[in-house]
């Protein structure tokens, strides 16, 4: 437990928390939104590095946390520990807490373990500084297989985040995930015996601390802009045990139709290539499955829009998180993405987060933390989760202010009102579009059509939307997406066609390359 003597110890906690608080305008010290979530937030912070410290205070005051929810501890700074570090250093003093501050109540249950029945704290943000995963027990002169190899039964590695979501459950030292009560929920909040948690980390102290003023801003104007969906076609080359990873991302695709949310779906076998003329209104990524980041987002001049929420699939996607190169969460992070999701180690496609059911979630306005854990269906594994555990991207608002975003807020707003009606739909974005003079509008609707096979028509607002379009960027985009409908009726010729004159009146241009790419791709399709 925290004692007077450790209290003062951390008076520059104090200092720095009351500094970040009274620097902010008035408005910005007004509660949240997801103010109610404030008080049952607890932050935790390692003592030993000062810009864990400092982070854990700045976040606190942006999110109007009591001071008292913030815990330091005395751990190792590496990104791996051993188990029983995590123990001593980390399980054990975060349960004289809890018990200390009455912030539970524990029963035994029914096998005699302790589980809590209540809970005060809701949400845990791990910052910056805090180890990221506990690394096998088995012995490394055993002749048993490493850890990242052990089959879902003998493995006690574990991320830290997936260890401290099910603190309270005082059960046998465990080889192997536990099952998550929250999991598929469709409720707020988590349940008494749980935790959700959430990383604010990153490649390094800057970006973790983007990542708490991206996701405030957000929240106050919403999170508009472009969906992208790489689908990997897993199963033609390793089974059908991998048609479920694809199966999610064509159901998130669905998701995104249904919400407005424009949506460029790469159906090809290879990822998106290196220079892909994605443009900067990406808020959405979902795909897999190569070990490192690649294409566009291995490329330093590509940025997502701010709040972007992103993860690719892939085993040890978060491996490490101090790499603006290596794996994908520290990439994706690099890249400007606000919340991103990740494994420390092979947690197996069934035991990993089901994405069709976090973009269920999200989209309907939980926070990024609930949205993750209740599409976990395992603690005590491998998932992390980077980002502010409170983010809300797509809070409910009763109104939408124009100004900034207008051609995604009315392209959202008009499928969500006229879907059902898609003469009116067309009739009142081709209004929209002449108000506003924008390419995005036609081909959001383009990408729209798309997803509703209605290549014929999505073509003509392609046209008309690279005639709007005056960056060559936008323009080749255009170019892809045609020859792209071209392939899905069967016409590979005019498909083809398009790209080989795109190449001619684009020499030089950037992305010029990625064309060519995606030439050969269809080629050979």
């Amino acid at each position: 437990m925290m004692g007077f003597g450790q209290r003062i110890i951390d008076f520059s906690l104090v200092l720095i928390f009351l500094f970040v608080y009274f620097s902010l305008p008035v408005s910005a010290q007004e509660p949240i939104k997801n103010r109610q979530y404030a008080s049952a937030t607890l932050v935790i912070y390692n003592q030993n590095v000062a810009n864990s410290r400092k982070l854990a205070a700045y976040y606190a005051g942006k999110r109007n946390i009591p001071f008292e929810n913030l815990i330091g501890l005395k751990c190792s700074a590496e990104e791996i520990i051993t188990r029983s570090e995590y123990q001593r250093t980390i399980q054990e003093p975060l349960r004289k807490q809890f018990d200390a501050n009455g912030w539970w109540e524990r029963k035994e249950d029914a096998q005699g373990n302790l589980r809590a029945v209540h809970i005060k704290m809701k949400f845990v943000a791990i910052i910056f500084g805090m180890p990221l995963k506990v690394e096998s027990s088995v012995s490394k002169d055993s002749k048993q297989k490493s850890s990242t190899n052990l089959g879902p039964g003998n493995n006690d590695a574990a991320s830290i985040d997936s260890e401290i979501a099910c603190l309270s459950m005082d059960l046998p030292k465990l080889r192997g995930a536990t099952g998550n009560p929250y999991f598929r929920s469709t409720d707020r909040g988590g349940t008494p015996d749980i935790l959700l948690t959430s990383r604010i980390d990153g490649p390094n102290y800057v970006t973790a601390k983007r990542l708490i003023d991206d996701a405030i801003t957000v929240e106050e104007s919403g999170l508009w802009g472009m969906a992208l969906i790489d689908i990997a076609n897993l199963a033609k080359e390793k089974g059908v045990a991998y048609k479920i990873g694809d199966d999610w991302l064509e159901t998130c695709s669905s998701f995104y139709r249904k919400a407005g949310i424009p949506t460029l779906v790469d159906r090809f076998s290879n990822r998106f290539p290196k220079g892909y003329p994605l443009g900067k209104d990406i808020i959405l990524y979902f795909g897999w499955y190569t070990q490192n980041a690649q294409g566009p987002f291995a490329d330093p001049s590509f940025q997502f829009k701010r709040g972007a929420v992103a993860a690719h699939i892939h085993s040890y996607s978060a491996s490490t998180l101090r790499t603006t190169l290596k794996n994908w969460s520290g990439p994706l992070l690099s890249r400007g993405a606000c919340a991103v999701l990740g494994n420390v180690y092979e947690p197996f496609l069934q035991m990993s987060t089901h994405l069709d059911l976090f973009n269920a979630r999200l989209l309907a306005g939980f926070t990024f933390a609930e949205a993750g854990w209740i599409a976990t269906p395992v603690f005590s594994w491998m998932q992390v989760m980077v980002g502010d555990p409170l983010y809300q991207p797509f809070i409910i608002k009763s109104e939408i202010e124009a100004g900034q975003d207008d051609d995604f807020k009315a392209f959202r707003m008009a499928v969500l009102r006229w879907a059902s009606e898609p003469k009116q739909l067309i009739s009142n974005l081709d209004k929209a579009t002449d108000s506003l003079k924008s390419g995005k509008i036609l081909e959001s609707t383009g990408l729209y059509m798309m997803s509703e096979k209605k290549y014929k028509d999505a073509d003509e607002f392609f046209k008309r939307a690279s005639l709007l379009y005056t960056n060559s960027e936008d323009q080749l985009r255009i170019c892809l997406l045609r020859a792209q409908g071209k392939m899905r009726v069967g016409d590979k010729g005019s498909g083809m066609e398009i790209l080989s004159k795109a190449v001619k009146d684009f020499k030089g241009t950037p992305g010029i390359d990625a064309v060519k790419s995606i030439a050969d791709q269809m080629s050979k399709e």
